[in-house]
C-alpha cells in the first residue's frame, strides 16, 4: 500500500494562487490514509516532506510511514514556461521504483496523471493525483483512473 502513496505524494483549498508549486515549498508534516487497490483497506499513513522551489521546479523528499513500515521518497515537478504544463518524475526505492508523471498547474491545484507496473506484483497501477495548496496547508488526493470514484488517497499536511 505505502509503494502507491509515496508516488502519490511526489508528485498536491483556498483562493487561486499565482504559482501553486512556490507555496508548496517548505517543511510539511501530514496524515491521512491510502489503500492499495481501489477494494483494499484504508491504511493510516504519517509523512514528512522538504520541498524546495526554484526556477520552475519543485524538488520533494520525504518519509513516509503506514504500520510497520517507513519509505523514503523523492522527486522533481517541473512547470514549462507560459504554459499550465506539468512533467517530472519521483523516485521511491522502496516501492515502485522511478514513476513519471504528467499533469497541469490551475490556481492552487497540481493534477496530474501516472501509470506504472508494481515491481513486485506485476500490477498495473493508474491514478489521477491532486496536490492543492491553500493558506492553512496541503492536501493530496488521488483516486483510481479506471474507476475515478475509487478513492486511492486523503493525506492533509501542515506546515
Amino acid at each position: 500500500m505505502m509503494r502507491i502513496v509515496t508516488c502519490a505524494l511526489l508528485v498536491l483549498s483556498g483562493a487561486a494562487l499565482a504559482d501553486p508549486m512556490a507555496e508548496m515549498q517548505g517543511a510539511w508534516n501530514g496524515s491521512g490514509w491510502a489503500r492499495e487497490t481501489p477494494d483494499g483497506p484504508q491504511e493510516t499513513v504519517r509523512c514528512r516532506l522538504k520541498n524546495t522551489y526554484d526556477a520552475d521546479v519543485l524538488t520533494i523528499k520525504g518519509r513516509c510511514a503506514v504500520p510497520g513500515r517507513k519509505l523514503t521518497l523523492s522527486g522533481e515537478i517541473k512547470s514549462d514556461a507560459g504554459s499550465e504544463e506539468i512533467t517530472g518524475h519521483w523516485f521511491n526505492p522502496d516501492g515502485l521504483g522511478l514513476v513519471r508523471i504528467k499533469g497541469v498547474q490551475r490556481g492552487d491545484i497540481l493534477a496530474f496523471t501516472f501509470r506504472v507496473k508494481d515491481p513486485e506484483t506485476g500490477r498495473d497501477i493508474a491514478q489521477n493525483v491532486e496536490w492543492r495548496v491553500s493558506s492553512d496547508g496541503l492536501r493530496l488526493r488521488a483516486t483510481d483512473r479506471s474507476n475515478p470514484d475509487a478513492m486511492m488517497s486523503d493525506i492533509s499536511f501542515k506546515r
